[in-house]
């Protein structure tokens, strides 16, 4: 019997530790997770099926290029109080006008009850018209990087402006997104280091040249070993040249392909790491 609870012990504490460790600057984690389970894969179907209109439609327009976007609100705003903004870029599949193909796992996750609650956010939840990034080949470093347009510009600018507007704390501007959106979310950091406090990159394709203005931002790096559309070898590399002087982490899931590399773990982890990260 003493044994017995010594290794569920030893099993409890080996699992805070490796769960600190993973959140550890400078660090590769590397996950094996063959199969999530059925109660991971209803909860990712859960979120997946939720209404959204409470993420009410609008449209950033300069004259020149246009962005539909939706956009939640905390339950509940008091007048004197700042709210993070998370800002979530979607993936290539979601490129349109409709305004309802961006609303993915990253930007529902956010209606879960539990989330309301505990994490009273704006969330940003911008639609493309056209890709947001496009990759062309780095023959330096012989792997691919991404580039940005004028979509993105009019995206970060407006952003100025509903600063303005709403009751956002400047201090505690989020930006995360998958695939195509996780590059975008790597150009909108090199673009404007200064407005985020931290930056979430799923599967995406990085940029590097600016890399020096991104030493003070926190930026965590979740890739499957098995992604064929965007290869992670992009952002090993990424890590690989900033983990000695950056705040950079990877999350290598040995397991997963691109298109399941959401999980209900990362659902759970995602706002309790990103909402503690602030200028």
């Amino acid at each position: 019997m003493f044994s017995k609870i010594l290794t569920i012990l030893f099993s409890a504490l080996f699992l805070f530790s490796c769960t600190s460790r993973k959140m550890k600057y400078g660090t590769k984690i590397e996950i094996h997770d063959k199969a999530d389970s059925l109660q991971a894969l209803a909860r990712i179907k859960h979120i997946k099926s939720l209404d959204y209109s409470d993420f009410k439609p609008g449209k950033f327009n300069n004259g020149k290029v246009a962005v539909n976007y939706r956009f939640l609100k905390p339950k509940a705003i008091e007048k004197n109080k700042k709210y993070p903004l998370v800002l979530v870029f979607h993936g290539s599949g979601a490129i349109g006008t409709n305004n309802t193909s961006q609303m993915g796992v990253l930007s529902k996750m956010w209606l879960l009850p539990e989330n309301r609650e505990k994490y009273p956010v704006y969330v940003l939840s911008p639609q493309f018209p056209v890709r947001s990034s496009n990759y062309h080949l780095d023959e330096s470093r012989t792997i691919k990087v991404s580039e940005s347009n004028e979509h993105l510009d009019l995206v970060l600018k407006s952003i100025d402006s509903l600063i303005i507007k709403e009751n956002i704390d400047r201090d505690r501007i989020y930006v995360m997104g998958f695939s195509m959106g996780g590059g975008t979310t790597m150009n909108a950091i090199s673009k404007r280091p200064d407005l985020f406090a931290a930056a979430i990159n799923i599967s995406g394709i990085p940029q590097f040249d600016k890399m020096d203005d991104l030493l003070k931002m926190p930026i965590w790096i979740i890739h499957g070993s098995l992604d064929t559309d965007n290869f992670p070898q992009s952002n090993f590399r990424f890590f690989d040249e900033m983990k000695a002087r950056g705040q950079v982490f990877l999350w290598e899931y040995k397991d997963k392909y691109h298109n399941n590399i959401l999980s209900s773990e990362l659902v759970d982890k995602i706002p309790k790491w990103l909402l503690k990260q602030h200028q």
